[in-house]
């Protein structure tokens, strides 16, 4: 194959799968919008319970003197319905995020299910077909750094390789470094407890 058609393969495979990728961005969007609106709601909802703990003695202490103490019941009351009622509130909030972060995964599904898609996974290999791994070997044959698809399959397959180590050796200088924190925190305390028991 020349490289114009590798080319033409590659986008029209690209093309296929660019479905699913906009399926899974969107996925990744609502998961990322439901975290941070569990996080935000959660954060409201201890607010307002604490709030309401403390607020509503103070409420009725303060509005006894004023209406009197089956008044400043009532007083109590709306605050405890207001705090259920914030608490419901979280729940359905985050009820509706879940069932949104639901649909983007069955889009994903019906995406990938797709005659289209499977019959274009048919004739290439499973481990590269994605919108993003199609692009990079499009990449590849576009700057000559392989000039066949098989070639640029071994570029990517190593790529790959390569940044998978660098996750490792990464992962593991995080450990050394906690390793070595550690280390350092309970020769110290060592230290400590030997001056302490001399005396």
């Amino acid at each position: 194959m020349t490289k114009e058609e590798i080319l033409t393969y590659l986008f029209a495979k690209r093309d296929l799968t660019a479905g699913v990728q906009d399926a899974r961005h969107n996925a990744y969007e609502a998961q990322q919008a439901f975290e941070a609106k569990a996080k935000s709601l959660k954060r409201q909802t201890i607010l307002i319970v604490v709030g309401g703990f403390f607020l509503t003695p103070v409420v009725a202490s303060a509005v006894v003197p004023i209406v009197g103490p089956s008044l400043a019941g009532i007083v109590a009351v709306a605050c405890w319905v207001g705090l259920i009622y914030a608490i419901i509130l979280y729940f359905q909030k985050k009820k509706v995020a879940a069932q949104d972060v639901e649909q983007a995964n069955e889009k994903i599904a019906q995406a990938m299910s797709e005659q289209a898609y499977i019959d274009g996974k048919a004739d290439f290999p499973d481990k590269f077909y994605s919108f993003w791994t199609i692009d990079r070997l499009i990449h590849l044959i576009n700057e000559n750094r392989a000039t066949s698809l098989q070639e640029a399959f071994n570029v990517a397959e190593t790529q790959d390789f390569q940044n998978d180590q660098l996750s490792l050796q990464q992962e593991n200088l995080a450990v050394s470094q906690s390793t070595n924190k550690m280390s350092a925190i309970s020769a110290a305390a060592n230290v400590f407890t030997a001056l302490n028991t001399r005396k």
